[in-house]
């Protein structure tokens, strides 16, 4: 099943820019940490320091199998390039986490670091390091664009709220 990967750090505004899309286009949306749960992995929303990671990374493939998706729609998954791993480390995801997935577009979300750290404490009232953001979204935005070449996939880098027509555009096509 294709799919168009949403990556981005934690806080970035994924899941509100997918909800605003889904107002747009005939989309399915799911988040790799929903399938990781569906999976039966308990994965607490506000913990953002990861453990087992590379056990993730199969669960979330197993799930992605099993959705139902309609013809008619586009499925987006909202995931990572990269994550805090459990020791508050940034670590990159393996290439390999996606083989076996059909991915064809890549839409990588940014935003300001400041914005971002807000967000974070105000949902998950944790406090962040801004230097720490700056160090998560600069590797996720290497990662996403080094596997874009890498496997011939487009990308799309949205930060900027005029580009939103432009974005809808990359979907749809």
């Amino acid at each position: 099943m294709e799919y168009i990967f949403l990556a981005g750090v934690h806080g970035v505004g994924k899941s509100t820019l997918l909800h605003r899309i889904n107002a747009d286009c005939p989309i399915v949306y799911a988040s790799v940490s929903d399938l990781i749960r569906k999976a039966g992995k308990k994965i607490a929303a506000s913990n953002k320091l990861t453990d087992g990671i590379d056990e993730n990374q199969q669960l979330w493939k197993s799930e992605l199998f099993n959705l139902s998706v309609p013809e008619s729609k586009i499925l987006i998954l909202d995931g990572h390039f990269s994550l805090i791993n459990k020791d508050n480390a940034v670590e990159r995801l393996s290439f390999d986490t996606f083989a076996g997935t059909n991915m064809n577009k890549i839409i990588l979300k940014r935003e300001s670091p400041l914005i971002i750290k807000e967000r974070l404490e105000k949902r998950d009232n944790v406090k962040w390091d801004i230097n720490k953001i700056m160090e998560f979204q600069k590797i996720e935005e290497e990662q996403a664009v080094s596997y874009s070449i890498q496997k011939g996939i487009p990308i799309f880098i949205f930060d900027q709220e005029k580009m939103y027509q432009e974005l809808i555009d990359f979907i749809t096509v």
